[in-house]
């Protein structure tokens, strides 16, 4: 039986999308300033307002990419489908 690599390219993605989603706002020296305005907003709080934005759709494709990997890890070990209710397991 072929053991399964433990570090798959999807985990590296999702870990970058994560990354990026987090350290582009600590850098404040990319906003911090007030042109272009966007219907009258200041540069500043747009920018920061999109990254918001961006992270609900980063964290949604992490979050895709480790599930989707984690039911091909669970299907090789023969575990099952973990969203499936164990049988006999009462909710």
């Amino acid at each position: 039986m072929s053991r399964l690599p433990a570090v798959k390219p999807a985990y590296w993605i999702a870990g970058v999308l994560l990354a990026a989603t987090v350290l582009a706002p600590l850098i404040v020296s990319t906003y911090a300033k007030a042109e272009p305005r966007l219907w009258g907003f200041p540069f500043f709080y747009w920018y920061q307002l999109l990254w918001v934005v961006l992270s609900v759709f980063t964290v949604g494709i992490a979050y895709r990419l480790v599930i989707g990997e984690e039911r091909k890890r669970r299907a090789a070990q023969g575990l099952g489908d973990p969203d499936k209710p164990a049988k006999g397991a009462e909710l």
